[in-house]
Order: structure tokens, then C-alpha cells, then sequence
């Protein structure tokens, strides 16, 4: 095997096992060149979300370091496209195939509220799971485009559920009846956030059986609720906007105030 076909197979191997891992990486590919010597189209590069070279080369330089940056700021955006690199005399184009992980949202709860943050969530790009009771209310043709349903026990399910970093969850479960389990279930996981709907007065009341429990303050205050930025509506959809807003605010480090 010629050593640029090997080179090409050990690349596509590391990046298959780097996705397998739920590593985020992109490929870089060389689709024209101009100016830049010992470099062909075709030509690949493996980058990880840090911007940092895991196998192939283009030659070193200023060209490969932009090509890096590019493939960086894909991978963070959850993108795939084309980009020139212009640099000095030399001018290249080059392809970024992004592999980013999708960030996953868990909905507990399928009634109208729930379809709302499904909706826009979906439009966001979020990996969506969906857990209820209730068949009539967890169907396909409600949720059509969600990536999982759930139906059974929900608070046995979702503990069944992999919570990462990566990991938002909402608590919306029928007339409530069990918001408090599920709080109990999930807050000591990872999940980057979690929020539950309710009046100021029935979560207070969970938060003080949390304590009970010698759950720590500091998990406590991490839960989102009131749930949603201060968008001023009072329509499910409008709160259900405002959920997925905060999502997007935490998400990116964001407080959600007015940009100027």
C-alpha cells in the first residue's frame, strides 16, 4: 500500500474511533491549492475540538495553522462547510466535516408545554428524548421528528437514561404528580441543566423536601426554576420560547440580558 493511501487509512481509522469515543473531531480536506509547495488536493488533516493536530499534515506553517483554527471554530458551531485560506501568496480551499456531538435534551412529560420546547429545540439541533406515562399522549405522530420515546414509569426510566455534561433536562410531568421524584433522581447528575416548571410556591416546597434529604444547597440552587428567561409572555409556547432561551444562555455562558 503507497504510503499516502496508508496514511489516508490510519486517518479515517482514528477518526471513526475518535466518534465512537464521543470525541468531537473534524476532517479537513484540501480541495484546491495555489502557491503552496508539497501540498495536492485531496490531501487530509484529523483536528480535535481544541484546534489541535491528531494525524496528517499539510506541511506545517501559517496555511495548516488557519486550517486548524477553521476546523476549531466548525466543530464549536456543529458545522460543515467550505473556507479559503488566504495566507500571504498562497490561496487554498479547503472542506471541514465537522463531527460534533449534538447536545441532548430530556423532556419528562409529553403534554402541551412539552411539545412547545420539542419544537423549538428541535430547530436548535438538540438530540431530543421524551419520557411519559401516558401512550396516548407519547406518540410518534405527536413528537415526529423526536430521536427517542419513553414510555413506562418515569421516574424508573429516566434513571435509566445517560446523563452527561452534554445533558439538558425539563421537568414538565402531568399535574405535576411527579416532579419531585424526578428532582430527587436527577439532581446530582451532570446534566448541564435542569429546570422544572411550577409556581414559586410548589417548588419551594420540593426544594425544602430536598433538604430533608441532605441534598447540598449547592445542587439545589442549580436547579432552573422560576424556569425560563424573563421574556414577559405568559402563553405555554411564549414560556416554553423562554426554557429553550435559558438552555441557549447556559449553554454559551450567557446571562440572556440585552445585547448592546
Amino acid at each position: 500500500m503507497k504510503g499516502g493511501n496508508l496514511m489516508e487509512l490510519n486517518l479515517m481509522r482514528l477518526a471513526t474511533e475518535k466518534q465512537e469515543a464521543n470525541e468531537e473531531v473534524a476532517l479537513v480536506t484540501v480541495i484546491s491549492c495555489d502557491g503552496i509547495k508539497n501540498l495536492s488536493p485531496g490531501v487530509m488533516i484529523l483536528v480535535d475540538r481544541n484546534g489541535e493536530l491528531l494525524c496528517g499534515s499539510f506541511g506545517g506553517g501559517i496555511f495548516e495553522e488557519n486550517a486548524k483554527k477553521e476546523a476549531k471554530v466548525c466543530i464549536h458551531r456543529g458545522l460543515s462547510r467550505k473556507a479559503l485560506i488566504n495566507s500571504d501568496d498562497t490561496k487554498a480551499e479547503i472542506f471541514v466535516n465537522s463531527f460534533s456531538n449534538k447536545d441532548k435534551l430530556i423532556i419528562v412529560g409529553a403534554g402541551t408545554f412539552a411539545l412547545n420546547i420539542y419544537r423549538f429545540a428541535k430547530i436548535l439541533g438538540y438530540s431530543i428524548t421524551i419520557i411519559d406515562n401516558r401512550p396516548e399522549m407519547l406518540t410518534k405522530e405527536r413528537f415526529p421528528q423526536a430521536d427517542t420515546l419513553l414510555l413506562g414509569d418515569i421516574v424508573e426510566t429516566l434513571s435509566s437514561c445517560e446523563i452527561t455534561k452534554d445533558t439538558f433536562v425539563v421537568v414538565s410531568t402531568h399535574h405535576h404528580e411527579f416532579d419531585e421524584s424526578v428532582l430527587k433522581a436527577v439532581i446530582s447528575s451532570p446534566a448541564r441543566y435542569l429546570g422544572v416548571i411550577g409556581n414559586v410556591r410548589r417548588v419551594a416546597g420540593y426544594f425544602d423536601n430536598l433538604r430533608a434529604l441532605n441534598i447540598p444547597e449547592e445542587l439545589i440552587n442549580n436547579v432552573h426554576s422560576p424556569i425560563g428567561l424573563d421574556l414577559g409572555g405568559r402563553k405555554t409556547a411564549e414560556i416554553a420560547l423562554a426554557v429553550v432561551a435559558e438552555m441557549q444562555a447556559v449553554k454559551y455562558g450567557h446571562s440572556g440580558g440585552f445585547s448592546h
